[in-house]
């Protein structure tokens, strides 16, 4: 079984707003991503969320998605990336899918293809490479989760990934937004206006346009 984890519990100071809850394409970055992961096949989704959790949990129906709580967000994504680990060590997980929020916009072809590479190879980290540059999201197997685990945070989880790089398999995909950091109010404007031929939804309220 794989397991998918969306990192949420930032507190957005350069965004000014829950990146959670912004609106992409009619609907909010983190239900986009929880969408993408069950149209990917995954069944088991968890969520960290931090400072603006009440916000997220007020506004959005989670029911089905385990929630996890990262009271010290400041300490790095690696903090909310093991007490979500800590939920899946003693089920039969075989691999976690590490989705940061601020990349809703990366295809659910993408995300196949990086479960496609994982089946077929066991490869204890898959990530996809756009044009030579590595990016987000990354497939970890099992046999890393203790390493995750016991890696300082202050490290993040890319010192797993770079310990030894046989162990790592890279996905060429075509899909820049595995690049693209949506973690401010000028690149969340670019992702609008990229998105606008082809989005019929209305524009997200005047409180959500950072």
């Amino acid at each position: 079984m794989l397991s998918a984890i969306i990192l949420a519990a930032g507190a957005s100071e350069r965004m000014g707003y829950p990146k959670a809850l912004l609106r992409y394409r009619g609907e909010t970055f983190l239900e986009t991503i929880l969408e993408a992961c069950r149209a990917a096949g995954f069944v088991r989704l968890m969520v960290v969320l931090g400072p603006d959790d009440h916000k997220v949990l007020a506004e959005l129906d989670l029911g089905g998605v385990t929630m996890v709580q990262n009271p010290y967000p400041a300490s790095g994504p690696l903090t909310s990336l093991k007490l979500a680990l800590e939920t899946v060590l003693n089920h039969p997980v075989e691999a976690v899918l590490v989705w940061h929020v601020d990349r809703p916009h990366v295809s659910v072809a993408t995300i196949q293809a990086l479960v496609e590479e994982f089946e077929r190879t066991r490869a204890p980290v898959v990530l996809p490479e756009y044009r030579g540059l590595r990016g987000h999201p990354v497939l970890f197997g099992r046999t890393v989760f203790s390493e995750l685990m016991s890696t300082p945070a202050s490290n993040g989880a890319r010192a797993v990934v770079r310990a030894d790089p046989s162990r790592v398999v890279t996905v060429p995909v075509t899909d820049a937004a595995v690049i693209e950091d949506v973690d401010t109010p000028d690149a969340y404007r670019e992702l609008l206006r990229r998105a606008d031929r082809s989005d019929t939804s209305p524009p997200p309220p005047e409180s959500q346009r950072p």
